[in-house]
């Protein structure tokens, strides 16, 4: 029964360009087999022969447990202290084996790495998620400049080998903020501004998390206990750092993954965002018309994208691969516009999205008691825009909520054991849910209401006073979402071969604690299941007994809904799913008569998508808009819209996502439009969607809330319903 229909195809445009068909002599390497020294730990061992490769003197890459190079390695270095290889001789790699092709793309990225660096003095190559990044240096580089940032510009580049041999190059605009100055300057001239992440301005450019100034010491007066010498002389010693920086600096605190320690003002440049400039701006009463430049600068049409794509491609297949100038254009392939999803409000009544249950209902009603503390100018009473939009809410959802609870600054106490008594009281009322209306504050105070709330088992939802009705609506459905109400629904898939339960995951970490397994999941309706406290661990891998110890309980919830267990459960993992994470999960389940399918979804460095209006002229693809390839088990999927702007039309070009199928059995087109409708349920939100499935969507919301909880997560959660959504 397929989902697809002739009557839905359509032609798209990729950002990729065919560069060449590749030959025999393109195909044969010399193969080595590698033992490191020492060898490493079980399940390092990819990441051990990957550095081997790095250290050759040629361009070598792994292929499982081996190593291939197009040049013979150098006797010399066939056997070191780090490493012994062996040769096994010429190998020829085949373009339909998966793992093969895997190399020869990992190769051809390499070579092309390689001969940019050589050819390019005046430009720099970086690798980053599996492509690379090709920058102009300087100040040539510069597209757009402030008060000590610039926007630097760089093309990304990614090649793809398919199966039958042909060579392309995925090709794209990328923009970086940056800024000239050193974190030393930066403080200097912007105290307010908060700086969250830093690196070095030397060597290998590592990133670390600003923690604030360490101490009001010189830096020859910090020792570094396990070297013996002053922060200052570990500089000048190990990094030749001028004398001048290193003395003048502060010491400040900066966190890796594995540990905190001192580093020196002047040593370090930090780290921008669009936050940061929103910051600046706000600090500097310029209002929006910086962040609006930026984003107007950096948002690219599809049309500009393709032509900076197809110059740079000219200039690899020229001056890298040394092949005739040719005509170049981007591919054509056959792609599919997916049913859209259908939304159910009150009923199970169609809603056009979930803004329209101000005026139909929600689909399921939740908790009907809601508290307001105000923070803002001590009056009793509700914004009026949102006490309106709520009170119509229910009332179109057949309830009535109770809003008389209220409380304001002066009745907020200072002392730690008065406000857990101040929380526990409205907890005592059968009050589980608090608006809190407050002006712009830092995130430390907000965090702090948040955390002693959500320890009374109460779940919190921020506003900034002077909501239109269009905010109003959004702070409403945050409000419902986090007293369990679920606003809309999605109409099942009709088909036998779809998933009963869909569970979301996602990893995430605070530098110190790794979170892994954070999870939520619905049923093919869309109703909520809830979400599932992650597994707090110091190592990043993924575990896989967490992962079971999750799905088991979802599964079991599950059966307790439905007095079954499901026929198949989809099991969605944000970024790259790594080897044997869901080995005992698949197992178990499969014991029990229950179908599994794992898709890994990747938002970054998956093209673009677009469709030719006229010769060179061209347009983003439509929502739902989808390209398969079945050699890989992958579809490629537009699930959102570029930015509109009153009368300046769309401003820039929608990002799809690429999903890989990692295990299972469902046809690639269910998958398909399973993420797509996914992604336009979000209820927490009246007219947007979130771009990657709910279940990812929210699950990637609640790790980074749970990371924000720290060491205290199981403490402070223990006494919350896991049907509130507390992290929309």
């Amino acid at each position: 029964m397929s989902l697809l229909h002739q009557n839905q195809s359509v032609e798209v445009i990729l950002n990729r360009f065919f560069v060449k068909e590749l030959a025999q002599e393109d195909l044969s390497f010399y193969e080595y087999a590698c033992r490191p020294n020492p060898l490493p730990e079980p399940g390092e061992e990819q990441k051990a022969i990957a550095k081997v490769c790095n250290r050759l003197g040629v361009i070598a890459v792994r292929l499982g447990s081996r190593i291939i190079t197009r040049e013979r390695v150098s006797p010399s270095q066939l056997k070191t202290p780090e490493w012994e290889l062996e040769e096994c001789g010429l190998r020829v790699l085949t373009c339909a084996n998966a793992q093969e092709r895997s190399a020869l793309e990992s190769f051809e990225r390499k070579r092309i790495e390689s001969r940019l660096r050589s050819l390019y003095t005046k430009t720099a190559v970086e690798s980053i998620g599996g492509g690379l990044l090709w920058w102009i240096t300087a100040q040539e580089g510069v597209e757009l400049s402030g008060d000590g940032w610039e926007i630097h510009r760089a093309r990304r580049i990614d090649v793809a080998v398919e199966p039958d041999g042909k060579l392309y190059l995925e090709v794209d605009i990328h923009h970086r903020l940056y800024t000239p100055w050193t974190l030393h300057e930066w403080l200097e001239n912007y105290p307010d501004i908060p700086i969250k992440w830093v690196r070095n301005t030397y060597g290998k450019r590592e990133t670390w998390e600003y923690l604030g100034i360490f101490s009001n010491q010189s830096p020859r007066e910090i020792q570094l206990p396990e070297l013996k010498i002053s922060l200052a002389e570990y500089h000048l010693q190990k990094y030749n750092a001028p004398r001048e920086d290193v003395e003048s600096s502060w010491v400040v605190e900066v966190a890796s993954k594995q540990r905190c320690f001192p580093h020196l003002s002047r040593r370090l440049s930090p780290v921008l965002t669009l936050e940061t400039l929103a910051s600046l701006e706000d600090n500097k009463g310029f209002g929006s018309k910086v962040i609006d430049r930026v984003i107007k600068h950096v948002r690219k049409s599809l049309k500009e994208r393709l032509q900076e794509s197809e110059k740079t491609v000219k200039t690899i297949i020229e001056n890298v691969y040394n092949l005739p100038k040719v005509e170049i254009e981007p591919l054509k392939a056959q792609g599919y516009i997916l049913p859209k999803p259908k939304l159910l409000g009150s009923d199970r009544r169609q809603v056009q999205n979930p803004a329209r249950v101000r005026y139909q209902g929600c689909a399921k009603v939740g908790e009907t008691k809601f508290g307001c503390l105000n923070l803002y100018d001590n009056r009793r009473e509700y914004p009026s825009e949102v006490r309106k939009c709520l009170l119509e809410v229910a009332q179109k959802s057949g309830v009535e909520v109770e809003l008389g609870f209220y409380a304001t600054q002066q009745d907020l106490p200072e002392g730690d054991l008065a406000r857990k008594r101040f929380w526990q009281r409205w907890a005592d009322q059968g009050i589980k849910t608090v608006l809190v209306v407050m002006p712009w504050s830092p995130n430390e105070r907000k965090q702090k209401i948040r955390m002693e709330a959500l320890a009374a088992g109460i779940a919190t939802q921020f506003m900034i006073p002077g909501a239109d009705p269009y905010k109003a609506l959004n702070v409403v459905l945050g409000l419902l979402c986090k007293a369990a109400w679920q606003p809309v629904l999605l109409e099942p898939l009709d088909h036998p071969e779809r998933p009963e339960l869909i569970i979301g995951f996602d990893v995430g970490t605070n530098r110190q604690l790794y979170y892994g397994a954070s999870a939520f999941a619905v049923l093919a309706d869309g109703q909520s299941l809830g979400w599932e406290l992650p597994a707090v661990q110091r190592g990043e891998t993924f575990s896989g007994d967490a992962i079971y110890r999750t799905v088991s309980k979802l599964v079991n919830k599950f059966h307790d809904k439905l007095d079954r267990y499901p026929s198949k459960v989809l099991l969605m993992r944000d970024g790259l799913v790594q080897g044997g994470e869901f080995s005992r999960t698949i197992e178990e389940l499969e014991k029990e008569k229950i179908a599994v399918d794992i898709v890994g979804i990747r938002k970054s460095g998956t093209g673009r998508m677009g469709i030719e209006e006229g010769k060179g002229k061209y347009k983003d693809a439509k929502i739902g808009t989808v390209v398969f390839d079945y050699s890989r088990k992958s579809f490629t999927l537009v699930t959102s819209e570029p930015i509109s702007r009153k009368g300046a039309g769309s401003i820039g070009s929608a990002r799809p996502l690429r999903v890989v199928h990692e295990y299972g059995s469902t046809p690639l087109e269910v998958l398909a439009v399973q993420t797509y409708h996914l992604s336009q349920l979000h209820p927490a939100s009246g007219f947007q969607a979130c771009r990657l499935p709910w279940v990812l969507h929210f699950a990637d919301k609640s790790g980074k809330e749970f990371q924000r909880l720290g060491s205290n997560i199981f403490n402070v959660l223990q006494s919350i319903d896991r049907q509130k959504l507390i992290a929309v």
